[in-house]
């Protein structure tokens, strides 16, 4: 059986990556010098997942973490966009039953935010 245990973000500044995944309301497990890493819930899992900051080298360049389902995607955009981090499109209803934005951390990385219709 293949399992999802978490995903790497490489950044080049951990801390203010660290603050964009707060604004999404992502709660801090643990950090030592060089990573700082988040407990992620999921639906079906109550262990749950990891998001893991981990520093950029020259070779890693910013890429898709996926899909992250929030309470309020207007909400989460507004506070995003009051930040100053880059909102590329939405948030808008999309024809399989969500309404989404595409966003960028501070580093570059995409994610599809989403919150459920009805």
């Amino acid at each position: 059986m293949v399992t999802f245990d978490g995903m790497v973000a490489f950044c080049t500044d951990i801390r203010a990556s660290a603050a964009f995944y707060e604004h999404l309301g992502l709660v801090e497990d643990w950090r030592d010098d060089n990573h700082i890493a988040f407990h992620l819930p999921t639906k079906n899992a109550p262990e749950g997942a990891w998001l893991l900051l981990h520093p950029r080298t020259d070779h890693q360049v910013p890429h898709d973490l996926g899909t992250f389902t929030v309470p309020d995607v207007d909400a989460t955009v507004a506070a995003l966009r009051s930040g100053g981090y880059r909102i590329l499109n939405g948030p808008a209803d999309a024809p399989w039953g969500v309404r989404e934005a595409n966003v960028v951390d501070a580093d570059g990385n995409g994610l599809t935010l989403v919150t459920p219709l009805g």
